[in-house]
């Protein structure tokens, strides 16, 4: 049986795809919502979220808006993998 993604692992999904298109200059809001595999209203919430966390940077370009990682959200990833690494050694499954 499939199991379902919690709130950290779908942060990490967020970021992680953010990070992977900061190369790109961010990422908009709508590949954000295709590639994290979220509703545009879950990822509304969690957009606002980890803006006022300061995990995520907007960057106004013309008319959009392009979402960037911040060296707190790059942080946020590097710990959670560590704690997941940590988990699945002792058998858990985050």
């Amino acid at each position: 049986m499939q199991q379902y993604r919690n709130r950290l692992r779908i942060i990490s999904d967020v970021l992680s795809v953010a990070l992977n298109s900061s190369d790109e200059g961010g990422i908009s809001q709508s590949v954000l919502m295709r590639r994290s595999n979220l509703s545009y209203r879950g990822l509304e919430q969690l957009l606002s979220q980890l803006l006022s966390a300061g995990m995520l940077l907007e960057k106004k370009e013309g008319s959009g808006v392009r979402y960037v990682v911040s060296a707190k959200g790059a942080e946020y990833l590097a710990h959670y993998h560590q704690f997941k690494a940590f988990a699945e050694s002792y058998g858990l499954l985050l």
